[in-house]
């Protein structure tokens, strides 16, 4: 009792007597490289202005760093090293949502130049950004398997937005198996891109593993789209799942598809990619010379890659294919899957290839099912739209979808399933009352309550329309058999 007792006062110690230390004097330089007149727990406030020298953080131990009384605006280069525990936070001042703002910056807007963990920036606006908003690719530390040798380990990028800037994030380009400057379980959390100077690439580099990117919204063109690229074009595993893009170049992900220290999985799902040129969806492949022997940490392997519950649509090219998929060598003899299930196409140019397939190996692709392909899913009664992708009441896509435990949502956040099994495609039908089944008749549960005469008179005329055809039907049920993958 004594122990629990002097612990609790310990910890009301720390929490007396954490502070907040403002600096900054709204111009010039902003720097903090050593934790003098801080403690652990206390908050660093930057004074609102224009810093145009830009300024460094290095040093810093359990810090939150925020904005004070206003915007913080940088004209120049941050540089960030040997931080632990440190959040760097923009959560607004009264009615500003990015209280840190990078404009008109002819440079990177970060540099790392040590390694970080548990680190984070969140509530940043990167505007007319000629450099990266985060540049992670200069050598510094060789990762020997302890995280402290990661350049960036367990890290997280939060609310960002960029308009008319580069790429978000640039990890090293060094051989894979040289393992310098590793990025480690790292996460892109929303995001919104309104356009981009980038050539397509938001987050790319060689080794990075781990990664988790979620509720991304890509509206914006890139200016000048040529190369074979992918917003996310990394050589590292990881989960790509509720992104919404539309126009642009190039595929949502570019995945070599590698692991650290053993084998791993990687994800794409909930996307919705629409009206872009060339190539596809998604990229996949294992180069089988980007791994290593043995087992003797550090090495590499390589990942399944899992596509599912994915809409593609609408999509162009000048001289290749614009498909869901285009697969390369995944060396299926070694155990390892490519798995392609309940996505939803449409109107994409294939020249000649499957429509949701780009097959570029002699492996042979088994785990494919429940897939739906239309030129125009509008016709077939698949689709309301093919802006937002909403479900057509009557829609083929509704219910037919294998289970997946882990996509217990839609890319809107609605859970899977609503009806009887979840929905092919990103969005999943909200309504279970206003489904159609397939013998074309409307369910409404015995506790359902109507609000509002407008939601009767549409029940009512669906319901005519479809009850003539309800007696000549036969009934439809559906099965579904397979497992769901374990996760990796």
């Amino acid at each position: 009792m004594k122990f629990v007792y002097t612990i609790f006062l310990l910890f009301l110690f720390q929490q007396s007597f954490s502070h907040t230390l403002i600096i900054g004097n709204g111009k010039g330089v902003i720097q903090q490289n050593d934790m003098k007149g801080l403690q652990p727990g206390d908050t660093l406030a930057i004074r609102a202005g224009f810093y145009e020298k830009g300024g460094s953080f290095s040093n810093l131990d359990h810090i939150t760093i925020v904005n004070y009384k206003g915007i913080v605006d940088f004209g120049a280069t941050i540089l960030v090293g040997n931080l632990n525990h440190v959040y760097i936070n923009g959560s607004g001042w009264k009615e500003e949502i990015y209280g840190f703002r990078f404009r008109n910056l002819h440079a990177d807007a970060f540099l790392l130049q040590g390694p970080c963990q548990h680190f984070g920036i969140s509530f940043f606006e990167f505007r007319n950004l000629d450099g990266i908003a985060f540049n992670a690719s200069r050598s510094f530390i060789t990762y020997t398997g302890d995280s402290s040798t990661c350049a960036l380990y367990k890290t997280t990028f939060r609310n960002l937005r960029l308009i008319n800037s580069g790429a978000l994030f640039v990890g090293s380009w060094d051989a894979n198996s040289l393992f310098r400057n590793v990025v480690d379980s790292i996460a892109f959390l929303q995001v919104i891109v309104d356009s981009t100077s980038s050539d397509v690439c938001q987050v790319l580099g060689h080794s990075i593993y781990r990664m988790f990117a979620s509720h991304w919204r890509i509206t914006g063109p890139c200016s000048n789209g040529k190369h074979d690229a992918g917003i996310f074009q990394t050589a590292g595993n990881g989960t790509v799942c509720n992104i919404y893009r539309k126009d642009g170049f190039g595929y949502i992900w570019r995945s070599y598809n590698l692991a650290l220290n053993g084998r791993a999985d990687s994800y794409v799902y909930n996307c919705i990619d629409l009206s872009t040129d060339n190539y596809g969806t998604v990229d996949t492949r294992i180069e089988a010379g980007d791994t290593t022997t043995g087992n003797t940490i550090p090495f590499i392997r390589g990942a399944s890659m899992h596509v599912l519950n994915n809409t593609s649509g609408n999509k162009r090219t000048h001289n290749y294919v614009s498909v869901l998929v285009v697969a390369g060598n995944f060396f299926p003899e070694n155990g390892y899957i490519l798995e392609v299930r309940n996505n939803l196409s449409f109107n994409n140019i294939t020249i000649g290839a499957n429509p949701m397939i780009k097959q570029n190996t002699a492996d042979i692709i088994t785990d494919t099912s429940n897939n739906i392909y239309s030129p125009d899913p509008i016709y077939a009664e698949i689709l309301l739209d093919t802006i937002e992708c909403k479900l057509n009441p009557a829609s083929p896509a509704i219910n037919q979808a294998l289970s997946y435990p882990f996509i217990n949502t839609d890319i809107d956040g609605i859970s899977r399933p609503v009806g009887v099994a979840a929905d092919i495609g990103a969005r999943e039908f909200p309504n279970a009352a206003l489904i159609l089944t397939p013998r074309h008749t409307f369910s409404i549960p015995k506790k359902r309550v109507l609000k509002g005469l407008g939601l009767i008179i549409v029940i009512i005329s669906m319901y005519v329309g479809y009850a003539k055809t309800r007696k000549n039907r036969p009934d439809s049920t559906y099965k579904f058999e397979g497992q769901p993958p374990e996760k990796g």
